[in-house]
């Protein structure tokens, strides 16, 4: 212990002199340093959405699912509106919006990766039981995405839909 002492007093001496006058420009430093990941945090959390997922998986817990499966039908019927109309891009637009919330419940429920593709390549057929058929469907969706004129008809994007909503069924997400 003593040793240790002999060390670390010469070493506040030898520091200690430059050290002191200079305190408050470390002060400064160490406050914007911390004004600045204190913002970072901040930004991060707003852009990734983090309290609202949070918030939702609470509630979730409490009320029974109330909450996401209210927002999920809000969306569900708005996908229904969109194929309802005679339009190709509202078609398109109700196929990326349910693909969309199918992974929205995937990242919810857990399932680690970036891209969708990474997602329902970890899902098992019991897990649900038309994951090759949403993968098909994923296909579509990404050719909608890349290609602004890719051509649809009514038929093939209610196929879709379809296997979109079977999905939103076996997850209890509408009861339709």
């Amino acid at each position: 212990m003593e040793l240790l002492l002999d060390i670390i007093y010469p070493i506040r001496d030898f520091f200690g002199g430059y050290l002191e006058p200079n305190l408050w420009w470390l002060e400064i430093v160490s406050l914007l340093l911390s004004a600045l990941f204190l913002w970072g945090i901040v930004y991060i959390i707003n852009k990734t959405n983090y309290l609202e997922t949070k918030r939702e998986q609470f509630l979730d817990v409490l009320g029974g699912g109330r909450v996401s499966r209210r927002r999920s039908l809000r969306a569900w019927k708005q996908i229904q509106k969109r194929m309802e109309s005679e339009e190709q891009s509202q078609w398109k637009l109700a196929i990326l919006e349910a693909d969309h919330i199918l992974d929205e419940i995937l990242k919810m429920s857990g399932y680690l990766g970036i891209r969708m593709e990474e997602k329902l390549e970890l899902i098992t057929p019991a897990q649900l039981a038309n994951v090759d058929d949403v993968k098909n469907a994923h296909v579509v969706r990404d050719r909608i995405a890349k290609d602004p004129t890719y051509e649809i008809t009514h038929e093939e994007a209610k196929e879709v839909i379809s296997i979109y909503q079977q999905s939103f069924k076996e997850l209890n997400l509408i009861r339709e």
